[in-house]
């Protein structure tokens, strides 16, 4: 897989912080029903105008949000005479979120130096809180605890639980 430059991270992910600008990425990823211009079926993306139209935004307001995603480059434009295609880079967008995915496995890490200790068998990690639990909160009562209807003598058990 591609890594993105150090340098291209922070725009990245400015770019994929708006809530508007991500909606955007969605819907390039996965283009809804017909779309406008002289672009074939089999083609992914979507026009400016098929984006406002999802979106329910004013046109310039669309446009800069596309300028932002452009400039981050994750996504890119296909030209075809006065048409625009405007296509996720999945090759961008997969390495940014391999780097998200490293620096969160990265601060996993510093928190958790003995990631195997969290797999150790629930019976286990339930006796050790129960041992070190115990002396603080008292795990059965002194006296046999009321069931039932409310009288305080039924303690037959589960059954009338």
């Amino acid at each position: 897989m591609l890594a993105l430059p150090r340098e291209d991270l922070l725009p990245c992910l400015r770019a994929i912080g708006d809530p508007l600008r991500l909606r955007m990425l969605v819907l390039l990823a996965h283009p809804p029903g017909a779309r406008s211009g002289p672009f074939a079926d089999s083609e992914p993306g979507m026009c400016v105008s098929d984006l406002r139209a999802r979106i329910g935004r004013a046109h310039a307001l669309v446009s800069h949000h596309v300028q932002v995603l452009l400039r981050a480059g994750l996504i890119r434009r296909v030209r075809r005479g006065r048409w625009s295609l405007l296509q996720l880079d999945t090759g961008r967008v997969a390495a940014l979120g391999d780097q998200i995915a490293a620096l969160a496995s990265d601060q996993f890490q510093a928190r958790h130096p003995n990631p195997g200790a969290m797999d150790a068998p629930l019976p286990a990690v339930a006796v050790r809180i129960g041992s070190s639990v115990m002396p603080v909160v008292p795990l059965a009562p002194s006296r046999p605890v009321p069931r039932g209807g409310g009288s305080g003598t039924d303690t037959t058990g589960p059954s009338s639980w």
